[in-house]
């Protein structure tokens, strides 16, 4: 299958250096690309639609964010704002996972691959697919019944990679519920009934 175009709006250098360093290590990304300003990011989507957009939200100028948005919107790119503190104010750009700075490689990595799972899907006809090891630990957690905020905490990964994973799981199997997903743990053998005790 063709990898996936990644563009990078982020105007410090070592930012753009670090970043590339941990993405190109994910197979599925064939291809980063790197914009400076919010005017450079409006005038690449004109031309090119990559797969997933890495934005610093600080960058993005008022005037250009409805029209970043909607092309965003109608050419259903995937987006990751690039957080630098908690109380940072970020634009609206449709979607809105994120990664922060403080972020070890492997976080960064792991909300990554959540947004390319959720690309991949809906860009795949419909069949039954199989779930990954990160999944399958997520499955495990809702069978036990942890909430999204310790899951994140056990797992160390972000609330929204969570939720991300879990929308990934829903597509996969068409389970909503969660006591779907636990009968799914068992039967699967994710999970054995004395554990739930």
């Amino acid at each position: 299958m063709p990898g996936i175009q990644l563009l990078i709006l982020e105007e410090s250098i070592i930012i753009q250096h670090g970043l590339s360093a941990v993405i190109e290590k994910i197979p599925a990304i064939r291809d980063i690309r790197f914009v400076n300003s919010s005017r450079e990011l409006l005038s690449f989507l004109k031309h090119i639609t990559p797969g997933l957009i890495i934005l610093n939200p600080c960058l993005i100028e008022k005037n250009h964010l409805k029209s970043i948005d909607e092309i965003v919107k109608k050419e259903k790119i995937k987006t990751i704002s690039i957080h630098y503190d908690k109380i940072q104010a970020t634009p609206s750009i449709h979607g809105n996972n994120t990664i922060d700075l403080s972020y070890s490689e492997e976080q960064i990595r792991e909300v990554i691959r959540a947004e390319l799972g959720t690309l991949q899907q809906e860009k795949k006809p419909k069949e039954k697919e199989t779930l990954s090891t990160r999944e399958e630990d997520i499955v495990r957690e809702i069978a036990m019944g942890l909430s999204n905020k310790e899951i994140a905490d056990k797992l160390f990964i972000s609330q929204h990679t969570v939720i991300t994973h879990r929308k990934n799981i829903t597509r996969k199997l068409g389970i909503k519920s969660v006591s779907g997903i636990t009968i799914y743990a068992i039967l699967n053998k994710l999970i054995r009934m004395n554990e739930m005790e």
